[in-house]
């Protein structure tokens, strides 16, 4: 009885931090004791256009959030660089059949929402964040989440990327699921530099 009454006080108090709001627990990025007010936007499950990130930014400004975070690879894969090639394992694949590889993935994972960000519109969203005093944190998940770009990778390859038959993570033991999925971040990793 007494173990039981424990663990409800226990969950109780985990479920009551985790309703906390993100900015009592994030330090500054510069580590000066800044507080961090982070807005999620889970971009990569559904398409927002360019004027409605801005929206979304100017909503963050206006309520004192310091940052805005576009999960732009969450499922699907809604923010395609200019250059998509990549080099696996000695192989070369175009640009334009990555894109359109990812393309097919995202409309395979979800025939609701459909569309992608571009390297240009990605630049204007930057900039306007920027000038609202927000900073972007950009997010591709890995090794997870990544039900459109594993199709890509499984397309181009023409090897199962899949870990135990998931339809979004990849196999980490397998050379070639790992090698695409690397060659794609180092990609984006470059342009948020």
């Amino acid at each position: 009885m007494k173990l039981k009454r424990l663990i409800a006080i226990l969950l109780s108090l985990v479920m009551t931090l985790g309703l906390l709001p993100t900015a009592a627990f994030a330090a500054g990025s510069a580590g000066q004791g800044e507080t961090m007010r982070v807005f999620h936007l889970d971009c990569g499950r559904k398409y927002f256009s360019v004027e409605e990130i801005k929206g979304v930014i100017d909503m963050a400004a206006e309520n004192l959030y310091t940052h805005v975070e576009l999960a732009f690879g969450n499922e699907g894969l809604r923010f395609l660089l200019d250059d998509m090639s990549v080099s696996v394992n000695g192989a070369s694949y175009e640009s334009d059949a990555v894109t359109a590889a990812v393309q097919t993935g995202n409309r395979s994972y979800t025939t609701y929402s459909s569309g992608e960000l571009t390297e240009s519109e990605m630049d204007t969203i930057l900039a306007y964040a920027a000038e609202q005093g927000i900073s972007i944190i950009p997010l591709l998940n890995s090794p997870g989440h990544m039900n459109a770009l594993m199709d890509a990778g499984e397309a181009l390859t023409g090897t199962t990327m899949a870990y135990n038959g998931s339809a979004r993570t990849i196999d980490v033991t397998n050379e070639t699921a790992t090698a695409f999925t690397l060659a794609v971040l180092a990609k984006y990793v470059a342009y948020f530099a």
